[in-house]
């Protein structure tokens, strides 16, 4: 049974671009799972009463372990009341329980509520059969409630699967209420079934077409033909361990550090006159106080680079440990560099290890002042920002990411005392800029050193001397390691024991404090979200991020924060996995910068004249849209991993930078690439591509292959179906494909056209900006 659902998030971004559509609209293969991966997840069918749809449904005070002899008709909303509705259809795993699922009911007057399960449990005699508690109340309350005045339809999701919807009486009491009957197209009774559902029947395809295209969406940058080839040879798994080993194929910029006076690094040539343009200098200061080299090596490998997995996790981490160029604060292209290598370096290693480098990290330590930071002038912004942002969160959690209540309110994780005093921590670590120091190899004089870790300052007789030697009080929970540290009894002379002394001390003290952060219980639950959130999903369940959070805590071999198995854990897990996802509250806004590569290694990427690779001078696209990569505007990224998408209850971090000149810059993005390309900039009679321009080579997409389908069937059928396998993964609803059929059904079009229209209509329409 199928029935029709408006997508929640999909709804949410065609406000931002429904004219534009509107406008343009009017003018499988099967192949079998490598062994070992995960195969779909069943469709949950909500149980109805035997001849109608309207929810089979009971008190939990007159439940008794089975079916009810007679269903109840109307509830009465509250935070204090619940029902119990029956659900089929389900293969749950061990451990599985209510935190996997979510019920929606929409009143009369379309709001949706989100409604929480608070137990599921398989009746005695017909195991097959699940009674789900569900509490009437919102308690994220962004709809306001639903009130007693009639039907609502509910909707049960679980892995990203949506049930089918049934009527639930909304009363004053057990009998009263007037029904609002309202039509569910397509919705047809789902009485008690008398057996186990099969598990060879539809619901448990193993259909891996549509599964690759979208792991190559979340595990990539992307999908194009030689990554559907190899994970179709070897599975994802295997895919998954195969990328631990790779490197990045592009070498990186690697340009040498200058001075911080622009003017100084790439001076002006005297023989130019005033007032005229120094193109020397103009390509000096491009390459090496602008961010433009690390962004066309970031697109050169996202969009041809075989690293794919390492890049994709590297950007997620990058919009949390965020460090920026914009604000002039770490500018030049060799401020960042050894940054985003930190971020390389630890995407397959541990967590705690990238806590270490990134916190002594010189671009990370100017960006958040901790490079200023002594015990004569203490900066709380450091210390702040790696509990706040990047570790444990403002709200004690439980391990499912739920927020730990008392009385109703949630828990401060921190309050300002712990942050006094995790700041005398970070105290006393500056630029490695002295030239005799073996810990500075890559010192220049007078430049400052973005390449080196930071290392402790003071004067010149006095090493150490600017780090806070008082007592510390860090983190108390219960196994928490070095809950308090010691002032430093050995510190004081100004000799070369004192200089070993106060070394000691402050490192030791450093890693003390990490591993007191790491060990911290929210650290799991908080780090399963926000890499969830960049991979697969802006509203993961509770059950994703326990799962994920789970091994985080433990690999299976008693190691905490290992970030391969926590990669692994977040991509394979059965909610991320399957051919189709039916949810309409499952997926993610892309981004604008995987928006972009999607797109673009869907259809052979190339330089605007197709002779070699692009340049990947891309991001004043991707700008446009919303996102200037290495760009950051705060130290909070382009967008909050916690917003809220207006009139809903779903967290949607990316459509916090989606409004009606980033959603009209989108189209724009698309009817380039489509229509057009990003040319190159040109020299000469007649005009050649010019390496010194800011596009020495441009970029284009071929359509070769939906031309050929255009082509090859007078329908459209061909082309349409084609689209919808290679940039849908097989999800295009009936209604989008009869927009496209009388768009593509124009007399006189020819199959470039067809296929350009057909490609510019999926591209911009909400069902694909939605990564699903």
């Amino acid at each position: 049974m199928k029935t029709r659902h408006k997508s929640s998030l999909t709804h949410w971004w065609q406000q931002g671009v429904y004219l534009c559509l509107a406008a343009l609209v009017a003018c499988s293969t099967t192949t079998a799972w490598a062994q070992g991966d995960p195969s779909d997840s069943p469709e949950p069918i909500l149980i109805s009463e035997a001849d109608s749809t309207r929810a089979l449904a009971t008190t939990p005070d007159t439940f008794r372990g089975g079916l009810p002899k007679t269903s109840t008709q109307a509830f009465k909303p509250g935070i204090n009341s619940r029902a119990i509705i029956y659900v089929t259809n389900l293969d749950l795993m061990a451990g599985e329980g209510a935190n996997a699922f979510r019920v929606y009911a929409e009143d009369a007057a379309g709001k949706t509520y989100r409604l929480a399960v608070e137990n599921i449990t398989p009746l005695r005699k017909q195991n097959w059969i699940y009674a789900v508690t569900v509490k009437l109340y919102d308690d994220n309350g962004y709809n306001g409630q639903p009130a007693a005045n009639g039907d609502a339809l509910l909707r049960l999701t679980w892995r990203g699967m949506t049930s089918n919807r049934v009527l639930f009486g909304l009363g004053t009491d057990d009998t009263g209420g007037v029904p609002i009957l309202k039509n569910d197209d397509g919705a047809v009774p789902t009485p008690v079934p008398l057996s186990p559902p099969s598990k060879n029947g539809e619901n448990f395809a193993y259909n891996t077409t549509g599964d690759r295209a979208r792991f190559m969406e979340q595990g990539a940058f992307g999908p194009n033909p030689a990554l559907d080839f190899r994970l179709r040879q070897i599975g994802l798994q295997r895919w998954i361990e195969e990328q631990f080993n790779k490197q990045p194929t592009y070498p990186y910029p690697n340009l040498a550090l200058k001075n911080s006076d622009q003017n100084i690094g790439c001076p002006r040539d005297p023989n130019i006159p005033i007032g005229q343009n120094d193109p020397v200098q103009q390509l000096c200061l491009r390459d090496y106080y602008t961010q433009y080299q690390n962004q066309n090596w970031l697109f050169k490998e996202t969009l041809y680079g075989d690293d794919q997995l390492r890049r994709r996790v590297s950007w997620a981490l990058s919009q949390i440990w965020v460090v920026s160029g914009n604000g002039g604060v770490t500018q030049q292209q060799r401020h960042e560099q050894e940054y985003f290598e930190v971020l390389d370096r630890n995407a397959f290693g541990n967590y705690r290890n990238l806590m270490a480098e990134m916190t002594l990290n010189p671009a990370m330590g100017n960006y958040l002042d901790m490079v200023r930071s002594t015990r004569f002038s203490p900066n709380e912004n450091y210390p702040r920002e790696i509990l706040q942002l990047f570790t444990v969160g403002l709200d004690m959690l439980n391990q499912d990411g739920t927020p730990i209540l008392s009385g109703g309110n949630r828990v401060p994780t921190y309050d300002q005392n712990n942050i006094i005093q995790f700041t005398k921590v970070f105290t006393g670590w500056a630029q490695c800029n002295s030239g005799t120091n073996p810990a500075c190899p890559n010192a220049v004089a007078g430049v400052p050193n973005y390449i080196d870790p930071m290392i402790l300052s003071g004067n010149v007789n006095s090493i150490g001397s600017n780090h806070d030697q008082t007592a510390k009080t860090l983190f108390n929970y219960p196994g928490a390691p070095f809950q308090t540290i010691p002032a430093c009894t050995t510190c004081a002379p100004a000799t070369s024991a004192g200089d070993t002394a106060r070394t000691t001390y402050a490192t030791t003290s450093l890693s003390q404090t990490l591993d007191n952060i790491f060990y911290h219980p929210n650290v799991a639950p908080f780090f399963a979200t926000r890499l969830i959130q960049n991979l697969v999903e802006g509203d993961p369940t509770p059950a994703y991020v326990g799962r994920v959070a789970a091994v985080f805590n433990n690999n299976g071999q008693g190691v905490r924060g290992d970030m391969k198995a926590v990669i692994k854990a977040v991509l394979l897990d059965p909610e991320a996995r399957g051919s189709i996802k039916s949810s309409p509250d499952f997926g993610k806004l892309r981004e604008p910068v995987q928006l972009a590569t999607n797109l673009m290694r869907n259809f052979d990427v190339k330089s605007s004249d197709r002779t070699q690779n692009s340049d990947g001078v891309i991001s004043g696209q991707t700008n446009a849209m919303g996102q200037n990569p290495w760009n950051s505007p705060t130290v909070f990224n382009y967008f909050s991993p916690d917003y809220i998408v207006p009139e809903t209850d779903l967290v949607g971090p990316e459509f916090g930078i989606l409004n009606s000149n980033t959603s009209f810059n989108r189209i724009n993005f698309i009817n380039q690439m489509v229509y057009s390309k990003i040319n190159c900039g040109t020299t000469g009679t007649p005009p050649v591509c010019n390496p010194a321009s800011n596009t020495p080579l441009g970029t284009s997409l071929s359509f070769a292959e939906p031309i050929a389908w255009a082509g090859q069937d007078t329908t459209g059928d061909a082309l349409i179906e084609g689209l919808n396998r290679k940039m849908m993964h097989g999800a295009m609803s009936a209604a989008m494909k009869s927009q496209i059929r009388t768009a593509i059904s124009v007399t006189g079009m020819t199959a470039t056209q067809k296929a350009q229209q057909a490609v510019y209509l999926v591209a911009s329409s909400s069902q694909y900006q939605v990564q699903r």
